[in-house]
């Protein structure tokens, strides 16, 4: 069995993870496989990455609300606010996963409704790990997952910039799940 939750396109295939059963050990190891074999295939970026040091612009609002919260988790000055509009996101990820480019109050999507930005996922993942981080909240590191799964899922579509990001972003994750699995005497090797 391979990892499934990476289809051709989890943006127009969603995935439904609520409903998966458990398969143990060999599916951790075709989750890190799917990580890894990424991280493989782009390693070569891994050195031009400091190089280019460009900032994510948008007229999304979406993309520039992800900005500032983590320009705020970055500076550790998250607030109830903060928090607030990073468990919304969550929220509405969760429920639709996909992530649009403008939401109404009621965190309904709004304008456009194009869901197809890849730098906002790129965006919303960076925010989840940086929280998870700082907290050790497994609810960020949760929707991390589902965020990356999507990123993979798209990842040949990706211009060189969006793939450097999500190189960085994919060894965060993989850091924490390894983290993870040695706080709780989880061994992959056999």
């Amino acid at each position: 069995m391979a990892y499934k939750y990476v289809t051709e396109n989890n943006l127009y295939n969603k995935q439904t993870y609520m409903y998966s059963q458990y398969n143990g050990i060999e599916f951790l190891k075709e989750y890190t496989a799917s990580r890894q074999e990424y991280l493989s295939k782009y390693e070569s970026l891994e050195k031009s990455i400091k190089e280019e040091n460009e900032e994510w612009t948008s007229s999304s609002s979406v993309m520039r609300d992800l900005l500032n919260i983590i320009e705020a988790l970055k500076s550790e000055k998250q607030d109830k606010n903060i928090i607030d509009r990073i468990n919304a996101y969550i929220k509405s990820f969760e429920v639709r996963k996909r992530i649009y480019q403008e939401y109404d109050s009621d965190w309904k999507p709004a304008g456009s409704m194009n869901f197809a930005d890849y730098g906002l996922y790129l965006k919303f993942a960076e925010c989840l790990a940086l929280s998870y981080g700082q907290t050790q909240c497994l609810k960020y590191f949760s929707c991390l997952l589902k965020v990356d799964d999507t990123l993979l899922s798209v990842s040949d579509e990706m211009d060189i910039r969006s793939k450097k990001d999500l190189y960085q972003i994919i060894k965060k994750e993989l850091l924490f799940f390894n983290q993870l699995a040695g706080k709780n005497g989880i061994s992959l090797e056999e």
